[in-house]
């Protein structure tokens, strides 16, 4: 008897990529002078590092004992692999590591006291304070600016780092392929 099971090889970056774009597609839309984009930097660190590790499964056999490792050291180990070396110091490189800051800093954040001007008017104190404009300095950078700009800088990092292996410059966008093995008894195939 011939059985058919489907299959599907599940690709978590493309998901990733995916969410991040249409954080993009509604940053564009949205023309409000302070849009919300600090989960535009969380999610270019998990497609980031979902791209680091698909790449990493596909091309080197010992990877799952290097999942646990920090996002930049399997970075630098895929660059070994390649006969590459890392320039943290420019794009794309310095992108993730800015990205990776901010995540960061988001997620394992501690307080910290942000001091603004000095006045000599308590209601000129309390209006600044009211309108919710003290924040760090690392927060500041992500503004518009920097998202509208980060939208390229993110995709030429995924260029580069599917260069390293020689993959396809729209490899990042992968989310995920299938068919159905089919068992007849004999030889197993797929469609």
């Amino acid at each position: 008897m011939t059985t058919y099971q489907p299959y599907l090889d599940f690709s978590a970056q493309g998901f990733t990529v995916g969410a991040l774009m249409g954080l993009y597609a509604r940053l564009r839309q949205d023309q409000t002078a302070a849009p919300v984009v600090a989960p535009i930097a969380v999610f270019a660190a998990f497609a980031i590092e979902a791209y680091v590790n698909s790449i990493g499964a596909r091309k080197i056999t010992f990877w799952d004992d290097l999942e646990r490792l920090p996002w930049k050291k399997k970075v630098e180990i895929l660059h070994k692999l390649a006969g590459s070396k890392p320039e943290w110091g420019k794009d794309p490189l310095q992108f993730a590591k800015e990205v990776f800051e901010y995540r960061d800093k988001l997620a394992h954040g501690k307080p910290e006291r942000v001091l603004g001007p000095v006045f000599n008017d308590a209601n000129e104190a309390g209006r600044l304070q009211d309108l919710g404009n003290l924040r760090p300095e690392w927060y500041t950078r992500i503004d518009r600016n920097w998202a509208e700009a980060s939208q390229g800088r993110f995709r030429a990092l995924m260029i580069y780092l599917a260069g390293l292996y020689g993959l396809h410059e729209s490899d990042h966008l992968l989310s995920s392929h299938g068919g159905i093995f089919i068992d007849d008894g004999g030889a197993d195939s797929l469609r």
